[in-house]
């Protein structure tokens, strides 16, 4: 691994032949590191998203809605009585 401090001067290309020759460069901006650059072979690959058709019913009676889901809230309930 090779930390480098950011400045002006520093190239991009540079990091990224670094990058290839040492695996992993460091980017620092006063002492603290701020980015990692890393080759492409070493970033573990991301699975794609498939989007497929929901199967229902795979939870059944994992909860319930009750009968009186739509009926009005009590005016007890709205001015922190019940």
């Amino acid at each position: 691994m090779k930390t480098i401090e950011v400045t002006k001067k520093t190239s991009l290309k540079d990091l990224v032949t670094l990058a290839n020759q040492e695996n992993e460069v460091v980017l620092t901006e006063d002492n603290k590191p701020v980015a990692k650059v890393l080759p492409i072979a070493m970033v573990r690959p991301v699975p794609p998203i498939t989007a497929g058709r929901r199967k229902l019913g795979l939870h059944r009676g994992a909860w319930v809605v009750g009968d009186d889901f739509d009926e009005p809230l009590s005016e007890e309930f709205w001015l922190g009585e019940k």
